[in-house]
């Protein structure tokens, strides 16, 4: 009986991750209970970043606590996980920060050039801008950390330990891409593609560095030029206060259609060119093993 729940290091990755899962379902069920009784939050529109902000804040939180106590449970820190508590905002985030908004502008830059896309002016001036462009930068780095230490820091660390890395890293990709493919309206398997690939790429980064710090900058500057800077749709919506007034024409294929750029063919052109160069260039190390190294029981 022992050896269903225990092997040579201690208590078995299932058993961990039913337990990490168990802990954050609860504090789901919790923060739904008495958030709307405390905070009242009022509804808003689509791609709102308020909501972006209250909703990823929740969930980071849940993530933290959760990861935390899966931590003190087997004697490890956060940063064996890969969360950066010391150097969150180091060279690694800004570097990831750079390659976030430059893949995406030349991700725009691709489709412009074949006739998808033209800037028409600004959608919002003055103070406005100035309002939104703060709210967005807040909205999209909670993203970036809520998304990277959700989905690639206990889960990947535990998974890896019970089935080994590259095993994990697609699995937990693919999942990812499937998250958005299922739970996101207007889905096709273009954006489950690019959404997966840039999973995977997280997941490596963080082999390298062993550290989510970069992929942290790069998720939130990415989604950052998407949404606001270069105002692409998303699930079929524009960004509540994005910055330019836009004009996507053409195929599909070329300009996402209502999911916006990252499911343009494009995209997947980018994803395969860049993947390989990202890693040589900018995160080659030896790679942190012990980052995936076992429990201590």
């Amino acid at each position: 009986m022992r050896k269903i729940f225990f092997n040579s290091r201690g208590l078995r990755a299932g058993w961990r991750l039913l337990i990490f899962a168990g802990i954050f379902v609860g504090l789901e069920f919790l923060a739904g209970w008495i958030v709307p009784k405390v905070f009242h939050p009022k509804e808003r529109p689509d791609l709102n970043p308020v909501s972006f902000i209250s909703g990823e804040l929740r969930t980071l939180v849940q993530a933290l606590v959760a990861t935390w106590i899966m931590a003190h449970i087997e004697h490890r820190q956060l940063r064996n996980y890969g969360i950066p508590v010391r150097n969150a905002f180091g060279r690694d985030f800004w570097v990831g920060l750079a390659w976030g908004m430059a893949s995406t502008t030349a991700l725009v830059g691709l489709i412009a050039g074949f006739g998808g896309y033209r800037i028409a002016g600004f959608a919002i001036h003055g103070s406005t801008l100035w309002y939104f462009l703060g709210l967005w930068i807040i909205a999209n780095l909670l993203i970036g950390f809520t998304e990277e230490i959700l989905f690639r820091a206990y889960l990947l660390a535990t998974l890896a330990d019970g089935i080994g890395f590259w095993a994990a890293a697609i699995l937990l990709s693919a999942g990812f891409g499937a998250l958005h493919y299922f739970l996101k309206p207007h889905e096709r398997w273009e954006d489950f593609a690019s959404t997966a690939l840039l999973g995977l790429l997280g997941c490596l980064t963080l082999r390298r560095t062993g550290s989510l710090a970069f992929m942290i900058g790069f998720h939130a500057a990415f989604d950052f030029a998407n949404l606001f800077v270069w105002s692409g749709q998303n699930a079929g919506t524009y960004a509540f206060g994005h910055l330019l007034e836009t004009r996507w024409q053409g195929p599909q294929w070329l300009t996402g259609g209502m999911l916006g750029p990252e499911a343009s063919w494009m995209a997947l052109w980018w994803s395969r060119s860049c993947l390989g160069s990202l890693i040589d260039v900018i995160v080659t190390r030896n790679s942190h093993s012990e980052f995936f190294g076992p429990c201590v029981g």
